[in-house]
């Protein structure tokens, strides 16, 4: 994404502050104030690409899918129930969106940029997370988005279960699945790499 991802271009005439929540915000836009909706692209247009990021092969793709998710949650946002967190929808938007890339292209994701989730350069992390990594990629998609949204993302089973429309229970059977899945690849390439 270019440098100024950070910094969406919102318009100089919204009257709205920054500061305000998220269903004020959507309430302005649904009475006319389109403008104000840039607030909530600046707001959540940096979280949203790098969980595509995470999930999809390369940065173009992600950007590309980080405005379409954006484009398609204006035009559903007459739909937004009130009872939920804007953040929470938006990021079920943004999930679909990368299942249906992942599902169309019939491949799995580079998870490029997962290096930078740990500051520590030590090359032992650095080699133990090069292993995970490869891991999750190995990972079905379905398995792959709960490890993301649970471990990189810090979501709870509630809002995972929200986002891919599944019960809570389903998430933590995933997650289990997921888990031992991971426990496996990472005993074999432990096995092969003569550790």
């Amino acid at each position: 994404m270019n440098k100024d991802t950070n910094k969406a271009a919102a318009p100089e005439n919204i009257n709205i502050p920054e500061a305000t929540n998220d269903h004020d915000i959507i309430r302005s836009v649904l009475q006319g104030d389109v403008n104000a909706y840039a607030l909530l692209v600046k707001r959540y247009q940096l979280p949203v690409y790098n969980l595509l990021l995470r999930m999809l092969s390369s940065q173009s793709e992600a950007e590309e899918l980080t405005q379409l998710v954006f484009i398609k949650a204006y035009e559903a946002l007459p739909k937004f129930r009130f009872g939920f967190r804007f953040f929470s929808w938006l990021y079920r938007i943004a999930i679909n969106q990368a299942l249906a890339q992942l599902k169309q292209q019939k491949q799995y994701a580079a998870l490029k940029g997962w290096e930078q989730l740990s500051e520590n350069t030590d090359e032992e992390d650095t080699e133990k997370q090069a292993l995970v990594q490869h891991a999750i990629k190995r990972l079905n998609d379905k398995h792959k988005a709960v490890v993301i949204l649970k471990y990189y993302q810090q979501l709870s089973y509630k809002e995972i279960a929200f986002m891919l429309e599944i019960t809570e229970k389903k998430v933590r059977s995933r997650l289990y699945d997921a888990r031992i899945q991971l426990k496996t690849v990472l005993e074999q390439t432990a096995y092969f790499s003569g550790d």
